[in-house]
């Protein structure tokens, strides 16, 4: 399969809101052995017991070690494996000098990997999955490529070997990943650049969707981007399915829950959720009212729930964002 077929979902994906939420509990093993790490937290998590971090949090972050913390409670938020965490704390200038000195260089190569993978070897604990989250959000580059997260999950979607665009990562393992690091970074930023997008969409559309979405099409059905008031899910099975006007103010499938919103005379936006089929009293149906709106994908949580705007192009792009709704 061809990761292609997915351009407007890739490129929409909402990649810096990415967040979760981790407990203090889970870091007090840490606080007790490591002093200052306490008075970071109490900074960090204020009187709430959690604390949620999104990506975007960790790009904002000024100070570096703070920067290396939320990191890791960003990709660990149920703490790291034995004395992973303790121990990466206990080598902290290290890693923080080590990430600064790469950040600061005008121009970083194969060779800085090399070394930097060489420091690294002697921090117990500092493996490919999280030092490559360091790189990233520490926005290193090697070989003008922008590094980005690798880890098992990803490591799974290429050895699947379910999308061509990275056949030559085939035979990766965890145990060779980090001999082909750097690959990755090329061959991503490859892939990103043909679909324009960034390198950062591709990897958490692997890391979401990677091994989730079942290639069977539909059917063979083609429909217009331009919609006609009735659910474009069912006209891709053949079958004609009217919208009704929901409580949400939203025009809902009678068969499938899908949603459209509508921004009058302009677009049809296809919501990334379901309706509940609590429907108005007052029966209002689409095919009665429509103005031939262009179908859109949801790219925003916010009304129009497509901003910026983009609209689909060919029947199949339409029928592949239909496919991840839940």
């Amino acid at each position: 399969m061809n990761i292609d077929r997915y351009k407007i979902l890739i490129s929409n994906l909402p990649v810096r809101q990415q967040c979760f939420t981790t407990k203090r509990t889970t870091w007090l093993k840490a606080e007790n052995e490591i002093a200052w790490l306490k008075q970071l937290n109490d900074n960090l998590f204020g009187d709430k017991s959690t604390l949620t971090i999104s990506r975007q949090d960790v790009f904002d972050t000024k100070e570096p070690r703070e920067l290396i913390i939320k990191t890791i409670y960003w990709g660990y938020i149920a703490g790291m494996r034995g004395n992973h965490f303790i121990n990466i704390l206990k080598h902290i200038d290290a890693i923080e000098n080590a990430l600064l000195t790469l950040r600061q260089k005008s121009i970083t190569t194969s060779i800085d990997f090399h070394e930097l993978t060489a420091t690294f070897k002697n921090v117990a604990g500092l493996g490919l999955s999280t030092y490559s989250k360091l790189l990233y959000f520490f926005k290193v580059s090697f070989n003008d490529n922008p590094c980005l997260i690798l880890d098992q999950r990803l490591i799974d979607v290429f050895a699947n070997k379910t999308y061509s665009n990275f056949q030559q990562l085939g035979n990766i393992r965890y145990d060779n990943a980090e001999k082909k690091y750097l690959d990755f970074l090329q061959l991503s930023r490859q892939v990103a650049s043909n679909l324009e997008t960034e390198g950062e969409n591709i990897e958490l559309f692997l890391f979401t969707f990677g091994n989730n979405l079942k290639t069977t099409k539909i059917s063979e059905t083609k429909i217009s981007n331009m919609w006609n008031g009735y659910c474009p899910e069912s006209l891709l099975k053949g079958k004609t399915v009217r919208m009704r006007l929901n409580q949400h103010d939203f025009f809902e499938s009678e068969e499938t829950g899908l949603q459209i919103g509508i921004v009058p005379g302009v677009q049809a936006i296809i919501l990334n959720f379901r309706g509940k089929g609590k429907f108005r009293a007052t029966q209002t149906f689409g095919d009665e009212i429509e103005n031939g709106e262009i179908l859109s994908p949801q790219n925003s949580d916010r009304p129009p729930f497509n901003n910026p705007t983009t609209a689909f192009g060919e029947s199949e792009e339409i029928e592949n964002y239909i496919a991840t709704i839940q």
